[in-house]
């Protein structure tokens, strides 16, 4: 399992385990049940930010060699072609 399903997963078991504990020792009122909604887009808010938020970066890591290699392959292409200049170049010097 990925670090960001664990931070979501514990997010909302916690918030299961007080909101159950908060509800059954304060009883059922309107204020406890305000609290628990709050704590609910406490959590919805959370699996939004690490959910969204961390994909991004581990995407970024993931993309990195892919990067590079494509920057290396870029690099051999304006060598090649340096060097094609130059062979063109001598072909002619000789020629003449």
């Amino acid at each position: 399992m990925e670090t960001r399903s664990l931070i979501v997963l514990a997010a909302w078991i916690s918030l299961s385990i007080v909101s159950v504990v908060f509800v059954w020792i304060g009883g059922a009122n309107l204020w406890n049940y305000i609290f628990v909604g709050l704590l609910i887009f406490l959590a919805l808010g959370i699996t939004v930010v690490v959910g969204f938020g961390l994909a991004e970066e581990e995407w970024k890591q993931k993309r990195k060699p892919e990067t590079e290699l494509l920057n290396q392959l870029r690099n051999i292409e304006e060598r090649m072609d340096r060097l094609t200049k130059m062979v063109e170049e001598i072909k002619k010097a000789l020629e003449e």
